[in-house]
């Protein structure tokens, strides 16, 4: 399927999940005691009604675009979206990359390390000696 389709297709169930959304709310009865997050108002109950059915649709209809169209299901599926097994091996991929840098630059920086230390033992010993001899000749 090409990308322009595919993006054709997407625009086209979200817009299915607005309209299923926008029915919803206006369909839904509205109770004597509203639930306390609707603050007592209905307004807000039909809102958070439109809210719940919009994403609910996006959470059954993204794994499922993702099976069908491209014939492979979502690992994960959290606030951040849908998480796919290649992204996640390109992840561990990515991460793997990413501590070999940080090692390098840590053995690097112990050896900075090492070189400062015997810089300064070296000030020191110098230092302590000069001041042997001038100590000595006075």
């Amino acid at each position: 399927m090409s990308l322009r389709r595919t993006r054709n297709l997407i625009r086209l169930l979200t817009c299915i999940a607005l309209c299923a959304a926008i029915s919803a709310s206006a369909a839904v009865a509205i109770p004597e005691e509203l639930p306390a997050v609707a603050a007592g108002q209905p307004i807000i109950y039909r809102l958070e009604v439109a809210l719940l059915t919009f994403y609910g649709w996006l959470l059954l209809v993204t794994p499922a675009f993702s099976g069908l169209i491209r014939g492979r299901l979502p690992i994960e599926v959290s606030t951040r979206g849908a998480r796919f097994a290649e992204e996640a091996d390109q992840a561990t991929e990515l991460n793997g990359k990413k501590i070999e840098r940080l090692e390098r630059v840590a053995e690097n920086l112990t050896e900075d390390l090492r070189l400062v230390k015997l810089a300064i033992s070296r000030s020191k010993s110098t230092r302590d000696s000069s001041q042997r001899r001038i100590g000595s000749e006075g």
